[in-house]
């Protein structure tokens, strides 16, 4: 009896469970569509601006210029040009021909231009818009059907999966950010770091296991200490691992910035990242969260040196091409290094990069940021530009809010920056301006 009402029961649950039709069914679903749909994750990509209470007056800006973020000869645009055509004429004869297919040979793909004369290109005007010639840098592409991925190690390689490049082929601007960034993972040493972090890892398990004895008491304390140090521990590294993803971003940007590539177009392959199987912020994720990437790099752009094109530019203008040939694995390639070139890549201290970041800032007249990073850079920079860059922000905030908290930070930094150098020009000009107020 029990069992004909069981099979009763399962026989009805169905006609119970779904008396409405397909089309309720599915008008119920629907409101899961605004947060799961791809094209508007895909396509949403918000704009970062710095909003200012009131309109900016960029005309009354003082700047006697005593800033320069850049210090580099520009190379008129007739002149790029013909420098430029001079190279292509050396790509179109040389370097298709050293990266022609191998006819017979698979080896995980078979290397074909299409592939890899575009990262040829691309990484070659990354090296040499950014100096970066120094060395022999090695790119491959690795066959992969659903891998959105690039990699890089410590031996200057520069890995990208099919299935990424296949998702980026249409935009060089994209595929010259995502080479970038693992460069830039090179360039700041992430890889040795990453191997501290790794080495410190092991160090405290190991340690918290000597402890241990045959006491069942110490060895629970023993298991306990290794379970909190490692909880603790994982909460720092991959903290560390994030920062580590969110400076390749940054310093990527500026590689291709100087390559002449649009920085806006680049974040397309964050664009793409957004579509992706991705858990939450957990603490044991080594990557942030696409949208995180993109508000990050957004940022960067908005405070990126305008000079930094020029740079490239003439930096391309003083090199020369630079020879490519397939590597022996027949997967990846090498672009050898140039022993002319005296100048190499010099990647920002943080007095550089405080001084960019408020000069860009008081520049496009957002002053409350130029005053926060030049507070911070008269910490480190002992001599009086900034203290006389933050009278002016400070002085230009209280015309425009009448708020005398701003005249007062700005008769104090101009009388720091008096203690510097009371003979300055633009000093003494500040001071009597400011007693007048």
């Amino acid at each position: 009896m029990k069992k004909i009402l069981v099979l009763l029961f399962l026989f009805l649950l169905p006609m119970n469970t779904y008396a409405s039709s397909y089309v309720d069914r599915q008008l119920k679903e629907a409101k899961k569509n605004a947060k799961y749909n791809t094209v508007d994750k895909r396509l949403n990509r918000g704009d970062y601006t710095q909003s200012f209470s009131q309109k900016i007056n960029i005309s009354r800006i003082k700047d006697p210029e005593l800033i320069k973020l850049s210090d580099i000869d520009v190379v008129s645009e007739k002149n790029y040009e013909k420098k430029l055509a001079a190279d292509n004429k050396i790509y179109e004869k040389d370097i298709k021909s050293a990266l022609k297919v191998d006819k017979g040979i698979v080896v995980n793909i078979e290397p074909r231009i299409v592939d890899f004369y575009k990262i040829y290109r691309i990484a070659e005007r990354i090296i040499r818009a950014n100096n970066l010639e120094y060395t022999n840098w090695r790119f491959a592409i690795r066959k992969t059907a659903e891998d959105y991925n690039a990699y890089s190690t410590d031996t200057n390689l520069v890995v990208i999966q099919t299935a990424l490049y296949d998702s980026l082929y249409t935009s060089d601007d994209a595929l010259a950010f995502v080479i970038a960034h693992e460069m830039a993972h090179n360039l700041l040493g992430h890889h040795q770091r990453q191997l501290e972090l790794d080495r410190n890892k092991i160090g405290l398990y190991r340690g918290a296991k000597t402890r241990m004895n045959n006491n069942d008491t110490a060895q629970a304390i023993a298991k306990l200490a290794v379970t909190s140090a490692a909880a603790a521990y994982s909460v720092k590294y991959y903290k560390e691992m994030r920062m580590m993803e969110y400076m390749a971003d940054s310093e990527g940007l500026s590689l291709i910035i100087k390559a002449g590539y649009d920085p806006e177009k680049a974040l397309y392959a964050i664009d793409c990242m957004k579509t992706l199987q991705d858990l939450d912020t957990l603490v044991t994720r080594t990557h942030p969260m696409a949208n995180d990437r993109m508000k990050s790099a957004q940022e960067n752009i908005y405070y990126a040196n305008p000079m930094w094109v020029e740079e490239g530019k003439y930096n391309i203008y003083k090199s020369n091409v630079l020879p490519c040939k397939k590597s022996s694995d027949h997967v990846s390639i090498v672009i050898s290094r140039d022993n002319s070139i005296n100048e190499h890549y010099q990647i920002e201290n943080i007095e550089q990069k405080l001084t960019r970041l408020a000069y860009v800032s008081y520049k496009k007249g957002d002053m409350k940021n130029a005053i926060k990073y030049f507070e911070k850079l008269t910490e480190i920079a002992h001599d009086f530009v900034p203290y006389l860059y933050l009278s002016y922000a400070n002085e230009y905030m209280f015309e425009l809010t009448n708020d005398k908290s701003y005249l007062n930070k700005s008769k104090e930094a101009i009388k720091k920056a008096s203690s510097f150098d009371n003979s300055n020009t633009f000093v003494k000009e500040q001071i009597n301006k400011i007693s007048d107020l």
